[in-house]
């Protein structure tokens, strides 16, 4: 009944062992080995039971409806049939078919997380190929580097608020931009007008400045893309039809130039810029006997250039440029002396000779001049600020004094990191060679193509006379429209501390130097805000300073929360790292050298340091003091700036918990304290103690403290009953006593 001509017989000769076949199967042969495997049952009789193996296929013949389906496939791919039913699937089919459905909805980009989701499937077979081992490994997908987005024509970026301060908001410089913070911050810039009374004169144009007064530029090269570095990344779009010049990545090499004065780099600038935009516009009104052009390009002329400029890798051009001119040597734009009709423009918070040391500014309780002193910026057409971010995160306050318009493009500190990671897939590694050359390669990358990737981008366009502040984290990139002269400064109010702290661990981590020390500003506002404290408790002055320091600080105060913070990490620190060493609070010689570094990741060693009796001038932090030297733990030494138990009363003074605490500080901080008497004085001691020093401290503070003297005793005497009170029924409230 289908497999009555079966052969049976055996090569070895040997009758099997089973049993007459049932009814209907008579004629099969016993003589051989009979198979175990039945006739298919009625409907399958056309299946080939054959196989290379000698073994009965298992898999029955497809369904009615699905015999003319075609299973084999040289590539191994699905075919484009229906599948067959439940249980007839192959293991190949399988494992694309997962594959393809997984891999939905992710970018050649996400490379990790594709392979960690095909890892978390121990059902999918990652490599079909057998190595020699016999043992299968996942094969990692190749990562195509990205392409750069082409850039529609149609894109408008978001434009930056502009300000127009009224008189009495512009006298007050850092509460003014204070108030401009929740507005423009998330723009990353913003730009001021100031009232037309403010005309200061320009000192840049005296002959003195003008025709005497040097500097270096920098030549600016845009030519083409750069292939120097092999491990730049570029890759065109293959399949599109259009012009893949949208594609490549463009480069600005920087090389030393000439020196110049102002007087000979305008004629220069405006040379290049009438040969290259005014001759033009003649020629095409000759041709067409129209009357001379005697205009100069708009800001909309020069910014199609610039991003054909940016966009492509065909057209070469250098510029020069004048960047970073130290003022100190130069010249300020701003008067430091002279007649008293100026004297309203030498005092002035605007005035950026005096923005860094404000007071308000933390950058006063620091003397680096690399971010205190004000820097010139002398630009021509086409010359352009390449994206950066501000050194330290700071503020940035820039003033055009003269010269055509500067065209600004922001991004956002919020948006920080996602356009780090944009630029960085383009250039992910920049060469360790490359700052040992006398030039550097920069990225030239059109702020239009950064808003077409999904990252926001503003434009300000900066005229003579106006301000535009830049806020902590922003990225920015710039191009000027003619020859023009900038001055900027930086400063660093209580809302950059939380930039600063992050930029701080990222140096450590990296092992980078860093230009501010963020302990010594730190502690430095917070004696400050200590004395402001403790003034506004016994006076009631509510001076712009105490006011200040007054809502910052409490309970639930920003800057008393960030100093709390740090002292719980110095805590933490000292108490796990400083056991085996013998401690020793710093000398007043360990402030010689402005900024002590650990010899390791180079963090600033305000707090405390490991030294070495091996070595006098080698210090490290507590976290590598193994790496100081291969001496023993008895011949180091732990140095201290401040105890734990100081740094706590340096807390409670913030949060305004204890009156005690303010003095007790005072009398901890040399720096602050002015009378021997209060310094050569023990914390801690009994309540007549407390009272002669507190009065000691009135005494010295002015006259207008001593005419409160009645008043302060009173206020000693609550001040202690409150204190007897704390060990019953707990902590003071946090809010002033009086």
């Amino acid at each position: 009944m289908g497999i009555e001509g079966g052969n049976t017989s055996s090569k070895s000769g040997n009758v099997d062992k089973f049993l007459s076949p049932p009814p209907g199967f008579e004629g099969c042969s016993k003589s051989v080995k009979v198979e175990k495997l039945l006739s298919p049952p009625p409907g399958f009789e056309g299946v080939n039971r054959s196989s290379k193996s000698g073994n009965v296929d298992k898999f029955l013949s497809p369904p009615p409806g699905f015999e003319g389906v075609n299973r084999s496939s040289k590539s191994g791919n699905v075919d484009k049939f229906l599948s067959p039913p439940p249980g007839f699937e192959s293991q190949a089919r399988f494992v694309l078919r997962k594959v393809q459905e997984k891999t939905n909805g992710f970018r050649p980009g996400d490379a990790d997380s594709f392979q960690k989701l095909l890892n978390s499937r121990p059902w999918i077979v990652h490599d079909h190929t057998t190595p020699s081992s016999g043992v299968l490994k996942p094969t990692k997908p190749e990562v195509q580097p990205r392409r750069l987005p082409r850039v529609s024509r149609k894109v408008v970026l978001e434009e930056a608020p502009v300000f127009n301060p009224t008189e009495e908001e512009y006298n007050d410089t850092l509460s003014y931009i204070a108030s401009l913070r929740d507005i423009s911050e998330p723009h990353g810039i913003c730009c001021v007008v100031p009232p037309p009374s403010w005309d200061p004169p320009c000192l840049l144009g005296e002959r003195k400045i003008w025709e005497g007064s040097r500097f270096f530029t920098q030549v600016q090269i845009f030519d083409g893309v750069q292939t120097e570095d092999p491990k730049i990344k570029k890759e065109t779009d293959a399949d599109s039809d259009d012009d893949d010049t949208f594609h490549k990545v463009k480069f600005c090499r920087t090389e030393f130039g000439n020196e110049y004065t102002l007087e000979t780099f305008k004629n220069f600038a405006d040379s290049y810029l009438e040969s290259h935009f005014r001759v033009k516009e003649k020629v095409l009104a000759s041709m067409y006997s129209s009357p001379s052009v005697d205009a100069w390009p708009t800001v909309a002329d020069v910014e199609k250039e610039f991003r054909k400029l940016l966009v492509n890798p065909f057209v070469e051009l250098g510029v020069l440029y004048g960047n970073n001119i130290d003022t100190k040597t130069f010249g300020s734009g701003f008067p430091l002396s002279g007649s008293s009709e100026s004297c309203k423009y030498k005092t002035s918070g605007w005035n950026l000779n005096n923005t860094a040391k404000l007071p308000g500014s933390l950058l006063s309780f620091d003397d680096c001049e690399s971010v205190c002193v004000p820097r010139l910026s002398v630009g021509m057409c086409l010359s352009s600020q390449l994206w950066k971010s501000e050194k330290e995160r700071l503020y940035s306050l820039c003033y055009l004094h003269t010269g055509a318009p500067r065209v600004w493009y922001s991004v956002a500190g919020c948006h920080r990191y996602k356009f780090k990671a944009f630029m960085e897939s383009f250039v992910p590694k920049v060469s360790g060679e490359q700052s040992k050359r006398s030039y550097d390669s920069v990225m030239a990358m059109s702020p239009y193509a950064l808003h077409m990737e999904g990252i926001p981008v503003t434009r300000c366009v900066q005229n003579r006379g106006q301000y535009v502040i830049l806020f902590p984290g922003t990225y920015y990139s710039a191009v000027d429209c003619g020859f023009n002269c900038l001055e900027i400064a930086n400063f660093a109010t209580l809302d950059w501390l939380p930039h600063k702290e992050i930029d701080a661990l990222q140096n450590q981590e990296k092992k980078r130097k860093s230009l501010l020390s963020y302990d010594k500003v730190l502690f430095g506002a917070a004696s400050e805000a200590v004395k402001c404290l403790k003034e506004y408790s016994l006076t009631k002055k509510e001076t712009a300073d105490n006011m200040r320091w007054f809502n910052a600080c409490g309970k639930e105060g920003m800057f008393s929360n960030t100093v709390k913070s740090r002292v719980k990490m110095e805590k933490s620190r000292v108490q796990y790292l400083s056991g085996p060493l013998k401690p020793q609070r710093m000398k007043e010689s360990f402030d010689d050298v402005s900024k002590r570094a650990c010899c390791v990741c180079f963090v600033d060693l305000h707090l405390s340091a490991v030294q070495c009796s091996c070595s006098a001038d080698r210090y490290s932090c507590l976290s590598h003091m193994k790496n100081l030297c291969a001496c023993p733990y008895d011949k180091k030494s732990f140095l201290y700036r401040y105890t734990i138990d100081e740094l706590n009363i340096l807390a409670e003074a913030l949060e305004q918990r204890k009156l005690s605490c303010m003095f007790k500080w005072g009398n901890i901080d040399g720096n602050y304290c002015a009378s021997p008497a209060i310094r050569s004085s023990q914390p801690g001691g009994d309540k007549g103690k407390k009272t002669d020093e507190v009065m000691q401290d009135v005494e010295t503070g002015g006259k207008e403290q001593m005419k409160a003297r009645g008043k302060v005793r009173s206020i000693i005497e609550i001040m202690n009953v409150k204190e007897e009170n704390d060990n019953e029924s707990g902590p003071v409230d946090p809010k002033p006593l009086f």
